[in-house]
């Protein structure tokens, strides 16, 4: 009996160092953080779908981002430890949020940060004739993962042209949404970026960005924290 409770322990300790090493301990494959700097960084000075100029930014090639699949945040969240950003690169609200979400990840040292582009992957609607019609269906993962985070998310709202509102009866993954989780306990998350940026294209002032970097710090820290309560 004394030696089935040491083995299961040991094993529990063994996974948690497994879980640390991942987001402290290995950087990122290169590959993924230079293709995510090319990514983003491509956009920089180009026009968006509604005409407005894309905010340029500049992303180190040393970043800690991790291109993911819905299986693996998924494993995260539910027994994990990590921090997820969903996003796009077109986002305008997610091209103000992730220069400074990396930058606190620096301070602290984070070596990953889960990604998944959710372009495609989320659930769309439109209203037709008064009624609201599923323009195309999410990703298996993707409604998943609303399952695995309804009490974090809102309920998904469109609007037609006369501006009134639709609720379609099911919750939305808004972007940027950065999620921060610590053996399968979610400890916070984060969406868009503050709410006296008005518009995503307005650049932070010193105020609003240290008031996001401070958000994501605040986090971040407790999952340092909480990690150290087990096993430091």
């Amino acid at each position: 009996m004394i030696v089935v409770i040491f083995v299961k322990k040991y094993v529990r300790i063994l996974v948690i160092l497994l879980l640390v090493l991942s987001l402290f301990g290995c950087k990122s494959n290169e590959s993924d953080a230079i293709r995510f700097k090319k990514e983003y960084e491509s956009l920089n000075g180009t026009k968006s779908s509604s005409g407005k100029k894309v905010k340029s930014i500049n992303i180190s090639k040393n970043n800690p981002i991790k291109y993911s699949n819905f299986d693996e945040v998924i494993k995260v969240i539910e027994k994990g430890i990590g921090i997820i950003y969903l996003g796009f690169p077109e986002c305008p609200w997610c091209r103000t949020a992730i220069p400074v979400l990396l930058e606190a990840a620096k301070d602290y040292k984070i070596d990953t940060i889960y990604y998944i582009d959710v372009t495609s992957k989320r659930d769309e609607y439109e209203v037709k004739n008064g009624k609201v019609v599923l323009k195309e269906k999410g990703d298996k993962g993707y409604l998943k993962l609303l399952k695995l985070l309804d009490k974090e998310l809102k309920e998904y709202v469109i609007t037609d042209k006369d501006g009134k509102e639709y609720d379609v009866g099911e919750k939305r993954i808004y972007v940027p949404f950065i999620i921060f989780v610590n053996e399968g306990k979610i400890i916070g998350t984060h969406t868009s970026t503050v709410k006296t940026q008005k518009s995503g294209y307005d650049e932070l002032s010193d105020d609003q960005y240290d008031e996001l970097n401070g958000i994501y710090a605040d986090y971040i820290k407790k999952l340092v924290d909480n990690y150290c309560d087990e096993a430091c």
